[in-house]
């Protein structure tokens, strides 16, 4: 994959699925942009430096979907995919979004929070309610703190963390202030402000050198280039642009050894998951069902998928060798919503007029920084699941955009006192 950075010229602003309307409502856009939003504007961008690139509205067949034919703007560039983005300070150093089970201690340093079998108290009741399939319960044991653990982690705080070894509580400078501004309702037929309608937004403004860290993939047919280096992209709302350029090397995730039977995988990207909090790849007893694919053959396999909209998959027929493990205890976070706004979205108003531009589907993800706790059924068995997860996107939704981006460290079961 190419590694890029983005630098923005100004503010970004990249608001949440709240209703803004002038007059009556506040535009909450200081928001870290998702990776479907970056997936989005490089397309965009790509498609824009083709004759044949952007068309007036979506007409292509794409993939069969449920049986029923998708009609798309473009099939170009449906390859690409995208990891990121991450932000980059001044010094190089690349932050990520804070695992959910740290906690402060009140001695001024940071714990993890331990994972317990949900086993039964006095009276034969378990400990906690937990859903289906969970058995072990994350619950806190440090001593109560008032203190405030960031947002982000610097790749050195998180290494540590993933290995264990994370106890100093970690500190850094802002990366980026909210920046409130007011606007003007502009009046589209005649474009001069309406009267009485103003309206607040919030703008997320990058700390001198701060960039934002991604990579995209290449064509793996070699037709099409996703050279994007020195080109503007504009990202986000309020038509925000910056510039492109590119990185030597690649993209760089936290990593750590895996030993032992116990992994945990934590999210760095938001995930939509089919059954909301838990994979669709955890089936209900919670055994992973995910298979140990051989790159080369990747590809090949996905294709049926796309090629046959009566497909569907038969464990009876597939050989790839299994992964014995199971899902036994989750740390997750409030839901996201995750949306978006679609140019060629076509519809007719009440009059029968054919209208372009409309929202998109709206889900609800799973936050980054959420955790999920494997027991492999020996050693061999969590290095098998390590290395599916390490650095994939394994959102069930929108994955080559970026979502369900993971990696994996190591936990140790408590003992119930």
């Amino acid at each position: 994959m190419q590694t890029f950075d983005f630098i923005p010229a100004d503010t970004l602003f990249c608001r949440d699925q709240r209703p803004l309307a002038a007059g009556h409502s506040f535009g909450h856009g200081a928001n870290w942009p998702l990776p479907t939003v970056l997936h989005s504007a490089i397309r965009t961008a790509l498609l824009r430096h083709r004759p044949d690139g952007l068309p007036p509205r979506k007409g292509q067949p794409g993939r069969p979907h449920k049986g029923k034919e998708k009609f798309v703007a473009s099939q170009l560039y449906q390859w690409l995919n995208l990891r990121g983005p991450f932000p980059l300070d001044e010094k190089g150093v690349m932050y990520f979004p804070i695992p959910r089970d740290l906690v402060p201690n009140g001695d001024g340093t940071v714990a993890c929070l331990q994972v317990i079998e949900n086993a039964e108290g006095t009276g034969g009741n378990k400990l906690n309610n937990l859903p289906e399939p969970l058995t072990h319960l994350a619950a806190s044991f440090a001593v109560p703190s008032k203190a405030k653990l960031p947002e982000w982690i610097s790749e050195d705080d998180y290494a540590n963390y993933l290995a264990g070894n994370l106890t100093a509580l970690p500190e850094h400078e802002p990366l980026w202030d909210s920046e409130h501004r007011i606007g003007v309702a502009i009046d589209p037929a005649t474009h001069t402000a309406e009267d009485g309608k103003l309206y607040a937004a919030e703008h997320l403004r990058l700390r001198d050198g701060v960039k934002l860290r991604f990579a995209v993939s290449e064509d793996p047919h070699k037709k099409e280039s996703a050279d994007i280096s020195d080109k503007i992209l504009q990202l986000g709302g309020e038509q925000r642009f910056g510039q492109v350029a590119a990185v030597k090397g690649e993209l760089k995730l936290p990593e750590t050894a895996i030993t032992g039977s116990l992994i945990k995988w934590v999210l760095l990207t938001p995930a939509i998951f089919v059954h909301g909090w838990r994979p669709g790849w955890i089936d209900d007893n919670g055994n992973v069902k995910l298979r140990v694919v051989d790159k080369a053959t990747r590809a090949e396999r996905r294709r049926p998928r796309y090629d046959d909209p009566n497909w569907k998959y038969a464990e009876a027929d597939d050989k790839t060798e299994k992964i014995g493990a199971k899902l036994v205890a989750a740390c997750v976070g409030k839901p996201q919503v995750v949306g978006g706004w679609d140019v060629l979205h076509e519809s007719k108003d009440k009059e029968g007029n054919i209208k372009y531009g409309g929202g998109k589907a709206t889900h609800l993800a799973v936050p980054s920084g959420s955790v999920y706790y494997f027991r492999a059924d020996c050693p061999e068995e969590a290095t098998k699941l390590a290395g599916v997860l390490q650095g994939r996107c394994k959102s069930d939704f929108f994955g080559e955009k970026g979502l369900g981006l993971g990696v994996c460290g190591t936990w140790k079961e408590a003992a119930v006192s």
